[in-house]
């Protein structure tokens, strides 16, 4: 009954510690995406300027990508 006990602890032990660091991940990386500065399409003369921007930083600028195809502001002439 003693090793039930234990194994029972130890599960939740490692339950809990998955979370924590689970946690931490995540609110890095909201922090992260939430100190990046503001950046629309209409912020860059140039198509090559918003790419430049965006491959600077994708996680940050992903915005700059409407439809996620890895180019940025398509609308802007090259």
């Amino acid at each position: 009954m003693k090793k039930k006990k234990i194994v029972a602890k130890a599960f939740i032990a490692v339950l809990l510690v998955g979370l924590i660091i689970s946690c931490s991940e995540t609110s890095e990386t909201n922090s992260a995406v939430a100190d990046c500065p503001t950046k629309t399409c209409g912020d860059f003369s140039s198509q090559a300027q918003a790419q430049s921007t965006y491959n600077s930083n994708k996680k940050c600028y992903k915005n700059l990508d409407a439809d996620g195809d890895g180019i940025a502001c398509e609308n802007l002439s090259k």
